[in-house]
């Protein structure tokens, strides 16, 4: 009966656990999303990758380029369509300018602006 009890106890913590790391992982995703909306003129905003990929999704038919605000070296990914997720490895803690029609929206991301 004690190991019972000991084996109930630890699967509610494991469960408490995993549901505490799922609402913390929801919430810093949410923080590190971005939409950058389609504007007239090039997007004056910069992304910064928080671990090195980059999780790119559009709502327009379009190629992005992203431009490294120190080098110039720039990295492409050829082709997106509207509900289609595309992942870029880019440098963590670098600074990139992003070009692509439509609204982009990207994860996880830091954003600064010009």
């Amino acid at each position: 009966m004690q190991t019972d009890r000991k084996s109930r106890m630890a699967g509610i913590v494991i469960s408490i656990l995993v549901i505490l790391l799922g609402l913390g992982w929801k919430g810093f995703t949410r923080v590190h999303t971005v939409t950058l909306y389609a504007e007239e003129g090039s997007r004056s905003e910069e992304i910064s990758p928080v671990f090195g990929r980059v999780r790119v999704s559009g709502t327009a038919d379009t190629s992005l380029v992203f431009t490294d605000t120190e080098t110039g070296e720039t990295f492409e990914i050829g082709y997106i369509t509207p509900g289609v997720t595309e992942t870029i490895v880019l440098e963590r803690g670098s600074w990139y300018k992003v070009e692509g029609a439509g609204d982009l929206t990207l994860s996880p991301v830091t954003v600064r602006t010009e």
